[in-house]
């Protein structure tokens, strides 16, 4: 008799065991299996860059006596991404280090720039109180932003370069490839001697909008170029954009 009471303690102890082993168990996500683990992925960093890789400037006295600097630069996007670019400040170095002159408000032509592109950008500006031996040389502050926007970038053929009695000028054919009407369509065009040293940059703007497909004809002398480098130049490149808001 105690035998049987004995079996049949051992057998509902081990029925109790059982059940508590599967309660714990079911609190460990339902199995066993390890879960492989998962490489991490990596990102590919991206870099915003733009420089100025080329620029000049050069000092002149007019028939009035009155000082004027061309100053010119070549921005170049040296990132991986689209930029956009800000306002420039140019500021006029004397050569005992002293500041001559700035000129504010000075924007890029194109402003966006894709990878590898370039833009250009000019001032031609009075020194007063100075002669032309105390300039020495323009510098730039300049900033720009990451951006997703899209160049609204025009065509420009049919360019030539005049030099005339008042000066030099460049004329040619813009025409509008995008997909909208441009009414604000700006153009410059950099100026290099027969070895590629920048002398300076002309620009200016098309005085009608111009309609997607449809072109205009345009004509650059605008700023006033240094008489002394009129005669120097061999080679240019034409920038033109539809700016807008």
């Amino acid at each position: 008799m105690k035998k049987l009471i004995f079996g049949s303690a051992l057998a509902l102890g081990l029925i109790l065991a059982g059940c508590g082993s599967g309660g714990t168990a079911s609190t460990g996500g339902g199995t066993s299996e390890k879960e492989e683990a998962k490489p991490a992925e990596t990102k590919k960093e991206t870099k915003s860059s733009a420089e100025i890789i080329n620029h000049t400037g050069t000092a002149w006295t007019d028939s009035i006596e009155t000082v004027w600097v061309h100053s010119a630069a070549i921005f170049e996007n040296t990132g991986d991404t689209p930029v956009k670019i800000g306002e420039t400040q140019m500021n006029y170095k004397g050569t005992d280090g002293s500041m001559l002159g700035t000129s504010t408000m000075i924007y890029s032509i194109p402003d966006i720039l894709l990878p590898g592109e370039t833009a250009f950008i000019v001032e031609s500006a009075i020194l007063d109180g100075v002669t032309v031996d105390e300039y020495a040389e323009t510098t730039y502050n300049f900033n720009f932003d990451k951006t997703e926007e899209v160049p609204n970038a025009l065509e420009v053929s049919g360019t030539k370069g005049i030099q005339g009695e008042y000066g030099y000028k460049l004329t040619g054919v813009v025409k509008n490839i995008t997909e909208k009407q441009q009414d604000d369509v700006r153009l410059a065009a950099a100026l290099f001697d027969e070895s590629g040293k920048l002398l300076g940059v002309l620009k200016g703007t098309v005085d009608v909008g111009i309609a997607s497909g449809s072109e205009a004809g345009f004509e650059l002398s605008y700023p006033e170029l240094p008489p002394e480098v009129m005669s120097k130049i061999s080679t240019f490149e034409v920038k033109s954009y539809g700016w807008s808001w």
